[in-house]
């Protein structure tokens, strides 16, 4: 019997490698190699085209820079290492050796163009440097040639020769430019720019037949007859490996028919070997009356094991191959709501959030498939839903086991909310001190490049200075030399609108610069750690610094930014600096808020009267806030921001320092039409009846 079941099992296993077999081959992956191999190849092809195209926008002065060169020969490079890897992967020996062989006779002709480029690219540089100077030179020389007709007339013909030899680089032109050029050079044998002139001149002559030589032997590289080799080559290479794999698809065929032969007589077998088993009935029902015995003996085992899983915290519960829950602990009553008799037999995903019910169905259903290899060995975090749908956190241990081929699966349940919120709490409070550690190296950072900038700004006001009085005093004396010979260019500009607009450059230069130095001062004022204290304060003069110190965020968010200062607002109690982070903070938020440039913020100071108060009001016209987050806005690490970096720390700090000055601060929002905070600072009698100080007006105080 044994025999007779070895027997066939040898055959079909023998017959199923042979078709595994032949499916692996008809499929090999040598298919998708030349599709791989044409792919690179139309890469390095396109790679080559944008080579040869910036080779002559270079050669016509049309390419600002070299970049693009050296890019397009890295590409190239990279691409032939991706066709030299392909080539390698043939299975087939021959191929390998044949599709190489292409491989590398492409590489050795890119190479060797490129290697031509760069020769290329340097005299290219030095013609186009000699060329500009020419032209500068006979621009500058110009004034030299009134006195000197004879020079004036042989510049003149090298200028027309010179354009002859740039469009037609024949010998014979070059040889009337170099007579041309040793006439100049004689005639100013005494002037070193018109011999710089002959020189760069010379020069021109003689590069430029070696460039076009080279331009020559670029374009004339055989790069396309050795990629339409290679091409031939792949195609060869594809045609072997489909013949190939259509010798083993009718091999694949044969085998698949031999099989289906050979179940179909198993299967006239079996149904021989049918009567037979009808003969051994009367033996099963004896085994089955002993089955019932040990069936009840298993039935008294469960009720033990019942009580001790009831005994336990956890929740222990059980689910059939079906999905369908067959076991149920009073922990698991404590844990998730549901009684025995409200729960047993539903599906067990009715203990989890309805979002994860899919993908636990599958995931219990691939193992269902699979069986015990299939069954992760370490607990696992799952959400599980209690009775009302509230959810909570489980840590899950999983096991399973078999009652008359039926499988099942054990999972024993910890609840471990408190876990999570301990954790919860350890991480934000990890988080709070990474922020203030940031701070912290950030008012380093911002003092230490606001003192490097202040050093060569210094410099700047002092040189502007100086520029100033000595236009001031050259200036008489220019305009005495005008007087004498008549209009002249200064700076490749004439005098006189040179004269008119230098105090003005002057004047740029150094208000700049003191601008410069007003928002570094505000920067190391801002930066600056302080001791905790309270004295005299401007609101507007803070609202100003917060300004000042976010120009350069605020023209990326808007084109629309309106600041409006009070002129009655009264002097504050406090913390200078505190104030002004209360209006960075906000200002950022503002515009961190707008779905594009052109939303506004409006940013004013003002003094309430009827609430004996000075306001500073933010207005957005951004995304704004749902009403239900408005209460939470002030608690710490709550953020609507989470997407974009948002800590949750911004607005939490902002309502310390408001609290820290017996201030108030309100939030007004509708979702689509933007936001309001409103801080009010509360004056005393005295701080009314003082003379409020009005700061310099802002830059910004218009619409952008």
């Amino acid at each position: 019997m044994k025999r007779g079941v070895w027997k066939p099992a040898v055959i079909v296993a023998g017959l199923l490698l042979l078709l595994t077999y032949a499916l692996r081959e008809s499929r090999s992956p040598d298919l998708a190699l030349p599709a791989r191999l044409l792919e690179a190849l139309r890469t390095f092809e396109l790679h080559d085209a944008q080579l040869t195209r910036d080779v002559l926008l270079a050669r016509a002065g049309l390419l600002p820079n070299y970049d693009s060169l050296a890019q397009a020969g890295e590409n190239l490079k990279l691409d032939l290492g991706a066709l030299q890897s392909q080539s390698q992967s043939a299975s087939d020996v021959a191929a390998r050796k044949l599709l190489g062989q292409h491989v590398r006779t492409l590489a050795a002709v890119t190479l060797r163009r490129l290697e031509i480029i760069e020769h290329f690219k340097s005299d290219n540089a030095l013609l186009r440097n000699s060329l500009m100077y020419l032209t500068y030179a006979q621009a500058v020389l110009r004034a030299k040639l009134d006195q000197d007709p004879g020079v004036a007339q042989q510049l003149g013909h090298l200028s027309h020769s010179m354009l002859s030899f740039m469009q037609t680089p024949e010998t014979s032109i070059g040889s009337e430019i170099h007579t041309v050029l040793d006439r100049l050079a004689r005639a100013t044998s005494n002037d070193t720019e018109f011999q710089l002139l002959v020189t760069h001149g010379r020069f021109v002559v003689d590069i430029l037949p070696r460039v076009d030589a080279l331009l020559r032997h670029i374009h004339g590289a055989p790069t396309p007859t050795q990629v339409r080799a290679l091409q031939d080559g792949v195609w060869q290479y594809a045609a072997r490996v489909e013949a190939r794999a259509q010798r083993f698809r009718l091999l694949l065929y044969s085998v698949a028919v031999a099989l289906l032969g050979y179940l179909l007589y198993q299967f006239l077998r079996l149904r021989a070997t049918a009567l037979q088993l009808s003969k051994s009935n009367a033996e099963l029902n004896r085994e089955m009356h002993e089955r019932q015995q040990a069936e009840a003996a298993l039935r008294a085992s469960e009720e033990r094991l019942r009580a001790i899983a009831d005994s336990a915290k956890e929740a222990i519960i059980s689910a059939d191959s079906g999905g369908n829950l067959v076991s149920w602990n009073a922990g698991a009553s404590a844990i998730f709501g549901y009684q025995a008799h409200e729960i047993l037999g539903t599906p067990f995903t009715r203990l989890l959030p309805p979002r994860h019910h899919a993908a636990h169905q599958r995931a219990f259903s691939a193992w269902a498939s699979a069986g015990r290899a299939a069954m992760p060995r370490d607990a696992l975090e799952f959400t599980g839903a209690r009775r009302g749908g509230s959810e909570f956190p489980l840590d899950v241990s999983l096991s399973s086991w078999s009652v008359g081929g039926e499988r099942h699966v054990t999972a024993i349940m910890r609840d471990i909310t408190q876990r999570k919120r301990l954790e919860q709490t350890a991480r934000e409070q990890e988080l709070q001190l990474i922020q203030a550690n940031k701070m912290t190296a950030l008012g380093t950072l911002v003092s230490g490049v606001a003192h490097e900038i202040n050093n060569p700004n210094q410099l700047i006001l002092l040189n502007a200075r100086v520029l100033a009085e000595a236009w001031e005093d050259a200036r008489g004396v220019l305009d005495q030399y005008r007087e004498r010979n008549g209009e002249f260019t200064l700076g490749g500009l004439p005098y006189t609108e040179m004269r008119a607009s230098m105090p003005t450059l002057i004047h740029d230069v150094h208000d700049g610069a003191l601008r410069i130095e007003r928002i570094i001062n505000d920067l190391k004022d801002f930066a600056r750690p302080r001791q905790a204290g309270h004295a005299q304060l401007q609101l507007n003069q803070s609202v100003q610094r917060a300004v000042r110190l976010l120009t350069h965020l605020i023209k990326q968010r808007t084109d629309s930014f309106r600041v409006a200062l009070g002129e009655d607002v009264p002097p504050l109690c406090g913390d200078a600096q505190q104030v002004e982070q209360i209006a960075v903070n906000l200002i950022v938020n503002a515009l961190e808020a707008l779905p594009d440039k052109c939303k506004a913020v409006t940013v004013s100071t003002y003094f309430d009267a009827k609430q004996h108060c000075a306001v500073l009001q933010v207005r957005d016209e951004g995304i704004g806030i749902a009403q239900e987050h408005l209460a939470r806005l002030c608690d710490p690490f709550f953020t609507t921001k989470q997407a974009s970096g948002g800590t949750g720390l911004g607005l939490a700090i902002t309502s310390s320092l408001v609290r820290a000055h017996n201030a108030r601060i309100d939030f007004t929002s509708h979702l689509g039409q933007g936001t309001q905070v409103r801080v009010a600072f509360a004056c005393t009698e005295q701080q009314v009846a003082a003379p409020s100080s009005l700061a310099d007006s802002l830059d910004l105080t218009h619409t952008q």
